[in-house]
Parts: structure tokens; sequence; C-alpha cells
């Protein structure tokens, strides 16, 4: 089986983002009334409080999940393990899916990754990765895709950022091999203490067409609440499907999770979903709405 590989880089000029500090200063106290009559000491006004406290980093690197960066810090290597278990109407761990998901950062602008979600969605939508089970439990092979890219940020400014992204996605290593192109952009917008995560992409197939590999489209969407400085809470959502007849075959999942700050550097979580809380009209009934459903756990390790 040939190995392939993908070194992806965009040769574009970094918008710096900028920080912004607050300063208030409260009036002074009134003076006595002319006379020799005392008068009352006009109240201060309070300091405006703090929009959301960040915690300090040692590194840099946000700790806070919603507030994190589309891509990592320089000289940063992450690994996410997630463990997605089947609770599918008839289906309970069958399977159980584990897509690791390896990131590094190059700069602070590129990221290059391998991993094994689909064109960037969730993990919790499952399906990627090392398959537990066998053929009994529903995994063709024990280990069947791989995601090879990178993705560069070409602009952060005042809590907005964009990023381009690319892979090369074996959609399917067993013979016969399915290979596609991904390619898309990434947003991201923080107000703290809420972030919104939109990545847009597509999947063009780029062999065995006649075969049905072809066009896939992928919107992820993603909504997180920073509660504290440790604890996040988020929801996954967006659209997917094939983009032949999209509209009887696409499906919206809807996830919710929370994701804990152990210590700088580890998080944990764990995320709920219903992978076709809505789907189109060839999508068969027992695969959608709460029939077709996954909890994932996870644990995240970075270096810095």
């Amino acid at each position: 089986m040939r190995k392939v590989s993908l070194i992806v880089g965009l040769s574009l000029l970094v918008v710096a983002s900028t920080a912004r500090a607050q300063e208030v200063t409260a009036p002074h106290a009134g003076e006595s009334a002319a006379g020799g009559d005392s008068a009352a000491a006009a109240p201060a006004v309070a300091p405006e409080a703090a929009v959301f406290p960040v915690a300090a980093t040692p590194a840099g690197y946000p700790n806070e999940y919603a507030l994190r960066p589309l891509t990592l810090s320089a000289g940063t290597f992450q690994a996410t393990v997630p463990v997605v278990l089947n609770l599918s109407k008839n289906a309970v761990l069958k399977p159980v899916w584990v897509p690791l998901d390896l990131r590094y950062g190059v700069n602070d602008q590129l990221e290059v990754f391998v991993s094994h979600n689909y064109l960037g969605a969730p993990a919790a939508l499952g399906q990627g990765g090392v398959c537990l089970g066998g053929t009994s439990r529903g995994c063709e092979k024990f280990y069947n895709n791989i995601n090879v890219g990178g993705q560069y940020s070409l602009l952060k400014s005042n809590g907005v950022e964009l990023s381009g992204l690319a892979a090369l996605d074996v959609r399917r290593l067993s013979d016969p091999m399915y290979l596609a192109i991904d390619v898309g952009v990434g947003f991201k917008y923080v107000s703290a203490p809420i972030s919104i995560k939109v990545a847009p992409q597509i999947g063009i197939g780029a062999n065995k067409r006649s075969e049905g590999n072809k066009e896939v489209l992928s919107v992820p969407v993603q909504i997180a609440f920073q509660a504290t400085p440790q604890l996040a809470a988020f929801l996954d959502t967006g659209i997917f499907g094939s983009t032949d007849h999209f509209s009887d075959v696409y499906g919206v999942p809807v996830g919710i999770g929370a994701s804990f700050l152990v210590q700088h550097g580890l998080d944990v979580g764990a995320e709920f979903m219903l992978r076709q809380a809505l789907a189109g009209s060839t999508v068969l009934s027992d695969m959608k709405g709460v029939n077709d459903r996954t909890l994932t756990v996870f644990a995240a390790y970075r270096t810095n």
C-alpha cells in the first residue's frame, strides 16, 4: 500500500491581532457647600467589571477553550484522542471509533495536521480512524482512512480570524482506494465569553468517480461559551452531505458538549450528539432524528 502525504503552505501576509486595554477612573468626591453646611459627598462611580476573567497562560496560548485561535502557536504539538461510542437504535457500541487528531504549529500562522474526521466535522460524527468491534459490530476495516493537510491563518483582527485550509483525504485505504482533495476556509469570531466558529469545506473526489467518489459538502458550526476559565460548554451543528442530490441526502447534526481544563496543556471533555437530527428524504427513518446518536469522550494534550 502506498503511503500518501501532503505538505500544505500558503504564502500570505498576516494582519496581526490587536489587543485592547480598558482604563476606568472614579470621579472625586464632592466638596463642602458654601456657608459652612456640610454637603454629602458624591458617590464614586464603580469601576466597570471585566467582560471575562482570562487566566494567565505560561506560553501565551489561551487556556480557555472558547478563546483559542484557529491555529496552534509556533512550536506547539497537540494530540486529541476522542473515543466515539455509537448509541444508535439497535446498534449500541456497534462500533466504537477512535478518530485520532494530531496537529503541529509550524509558526503562529501555519498549522499542519493528521486527522481522521469527516471534512473538519466534529469527532462525534464518528466513522473514522480506528474502528473497534470487527465486522460483526459494523467495522469494514480496523483502520481505513486518513487526512493529511494544513491550515493557514490569513487574518486576526478585533476578535475575527480567517484561515484557509487544504488536505489530502484518503477516504478509503483498502482496495479500491478513494482519494479526495479537501479545500475550505475557517472563520472564528470571539467576544468573550462567547465564540462562533464556521469552517465550510468541499471534498473533491480525485479518482474512482464513476464508483461514486464525488464531491461532498461540509459546513461545521460550533458555538462555545466559556463559563469559567476552566470550563467551556459548546454546541456543534452544521450541514453535511454529497453534492449529488444534496437536498435528498443532507444531514444536520446537533451535539452538546463540554471541555474542562485539568491543567495547562491538558483538556478532557464529552459530547452527546444526534448525528442526523434533521436529514433528507432518502435517509432511512432509523438513521435520523433521535435514532442515530453518539457519545464522545476525549482528552487533548498540548506541549505549550
